[in-house]
């Protein structure tokens, strides 16, 4: 399946660029201006993460790995010439990509160089190819943008005993001085993805005393705090004209992408509408102004649609994909979503989306889809992961239930965090009470239930056949936490403390919760897939569960992919985990029972 991601401007006549998987991997294209085919402009053997161009040059910056390991380098590619430099040679380290100064010569980034568990702040002069630690700090250090003169960089820094719970602090680049402090606050509250409007004003989107994420004005003159922008609902994403007067504002409306366009005054202080198109039934991401503020890029997808580059004039009916359209059999025979409510153990309202082929003979099985994260959410999308289920659900071989149980994001800070530390069990209760519900349908077959999901998804769908063992006739852990104590010991130094705060830190307690010991349990046939070289999940929780499964003679079936990380990324190893995925999923879950 071909798609394409991450849009951007770059080189004469402001051409749009974006990462498509088109050879396998994504890659790095430009789009063409004297043929209708996109320019492949990297060849990277285990693809690119990320792209960034470098203002006034003809010049991308772009990010990889070796084989999913997650040590990310930077690299940066001529248009003029396609040579690359590799700007960050350090090897076994993890390079997170910041933001280029406004006149493309300060590269700012974190690194763990120094210690694995702690990434430090650089500025990366590439003129001058010299390196600069500005801030050295013990912690999870995220890299924001320059200020408009390049004097001072923002730093994210992650409040690693709360989750859910971060800071912003401005630091000088050159000289060295005190980092200042800009969100000073008690409460739980965060602050994402901060941008300059201007010298003086910082925009971010936070949650500061508030359920869900608005976008905040933020006056480095006095240190005022003021929302701009207060839905009922999180704002995803924004992005911001390269001169401050254009604002573009995401809204995740019970997982449903809204897009606004609005014009902003000089002080930021004002916002005025702009009527703009934009496609409804779906999910927009990474919003992207063209340089002269006129048009907004960015990416779309929907269930008949995979994600691709689309574009709007804001003020405008002008709106549609920029490139030729994917094959329309892609997305051929797959439903809109029913969007629903069902009842918890205790009564809370879960929201699910409920997928059912339109002219198939009922009771028909049915496939609960589990996100990862845990803080994250299940959109009205299947693509990716979720390419094998997809496919029987467009033949109508049965239906999917993709729940965001207690957790999730997007439905307001409190149930986010409902399922932290000793309330994780909360949120298998969500699970196994949506398996209760479908069954309770005349249209599923109560005994035709499985459950799939990647990573804590996978967690997920372990606990749910260890916790209610009757319930499910198939199970699917894509790279899930078996042994919570393994794998707080196990995984990526950099991520342990920051984990930690999320799922608790007492052993008896993550041994408590965790799948592995209560392997005895388990009698629903079993498929684990995994990554050999994952630093987040490493492969070891997905043998320990298989091991113990096989010990007690029960049915699983194990791929582990050499050279894959966290996700399986390249071609030919995603298309035969679909075709073992839908194998064992009409075997054990869609075949008729006696």
């Amino acid at each position: 399946m071909e798609t394409a991601q991450r849009p951007f401007f770059a080189g004469e006549g402001w051409r749009i660029g974006f990462l498509s998987n088109r050879p396998g991997v994504y890659q790095v294209y430009l789009a063409s201006q004297t043929s209708a085919a996109p320019e492949q402009l990297t060849f990277a053997p285990d693809g690119v993460y990320e792209v960034r161009p470098r203002p006034a040059h003809a010049e991308l910056l772009y990010v990889t790995d070796d084989a999913g390991d997650e040590h990310y380098r930077l690299h940066l590619l001529g248009l003029a010439d396609n040579t690359t430099k590799l700007l960050t040679p350090a090897h076994g380290v993890v390079h997170n990509l910041g933001a280029w100064s406004a006149d493309g010569r300060l590269l700012s980034y974190t690194a763990n160089k120094r210690h694995r568990a702690y990434f430090d702040l650089y500025v990366l002069d590439v003129e001058a190819d010299t390196e600069h630690l500005v801030y050295r700090h013990d912690g999870m250090n995220m890299p924001g943008r320059f200020a408009p003169d390049a004097s001072a960089v923002i730093v994210i820094r992650p409040n690693l005993e709360r989750a859910g719970d971060n800071d912003l602090y401005l630091l000088a680049v050159r000289p060295h001085e005190s980092p200042r402090h800009l969100t000073p606050h008690d409460r739980r509250a965060r602050w994402l993805w901060p941008r300059f409007q201007s010298r003086d004003v910082v925009l971010a989107v936070s949650d500061e005393d508030r359920e869900f994420l608005g976008l905040q004005r933020i006056d480095l003159a006095t240190g005022e705090r003021a929302f701009l922008l207060a839905p009922p609902w999180d704002i995803e994403a924004f992005a911001l004209s390269a001169d401050g007067s254009m604002l573009a504002v995401v809204v995740n409306a019970d997982g449903y992408s809204r897009l606004q366009v609005h014009r902003l005054d000089a002080t930021a202080r004002r916002l005025d509408p702009l009527a703009t198109q934009a496609p409804r039934n779906g999910v927009i991401a990474a919003p992207e102004w063209r340089p002269d503020a006129k048009a907004l890029t960015y990416t779309f997808e929907s269930p008949g649609q995979p994600p691709t580059v689309w574009s709007s004039t804001p003020g405008t009916p002008q709106a549609g994909p920029v490139l030729p359209a994917a094959d329309p059999a892609l997305g051929a025979g797959l439903p809109e979503p029913e969007l629903v409510r069902y009842p918890s153990f205790d009564g809370r309202e879960i929201p699910a989306y409920f997928y059912r082929p339109p002219h198939a003979v009922e009771p028909l099985p049915c496939l609960v889809l589990v996100h990862g994260g845990p803080e994250s959410q299940s959109r009205p999308t299947l693509w990716g992961r979720y390419a094998a289920p997809a496919f029987l659900l467009a033949r109508g071989e049965l239906t999917l239930f993709v729940p965001n149980v207690r957790g999730s994001t997007g439905y307001g800070k409190a149930y986010s965090h409902a399922d932290d530390r000793e309330r994780r069990m909360d949120a298998v209760h969500d699970l196994i009470a949506a398996g209760e519900w479908l069954a309770a349908r005349d249209t599923i077959d109560p005994r035709r239930i499985g459950v799939m999901g990647g990573s804590y998804g996978g967690f997920m769908a372990l606990a749910a056949i260890t916790e209610a063992p009757d319930r499910w006739a198939a199970a699917v852990d894509l790279f899930g936490i078996a042994n919570f104590v393994t794998f707080l010991e196990h995984t990526g130094a950099w991520r342990r403390r920051q984990r930690a705060a999320e799922y608790g830190d007492d052993p008896a307690f993550l041994a408590s919760i965790s799948p592995l010991h209560k392997a005895a349990r388990i009698r629903t046939p079993l498929l684990v897939a995994q990554g050999a070289r994952d630093v987040r999940v490493p492969a070891e929780e997905s043998e320990q569960i298989v091991r113990a499964v096989r010990e007690r003679g029960g049915v699983v079936e194990y791929l582990c992919f050499e050279r894959e990380g966290h996700g399986i990324q390249k071609l030919e190893n995603r298309l035969t985990l679909a075709r073992r995925v839908v194998a064992f999923l009409r075997r054990h879950l869609i075949a008729e029972r006696p």
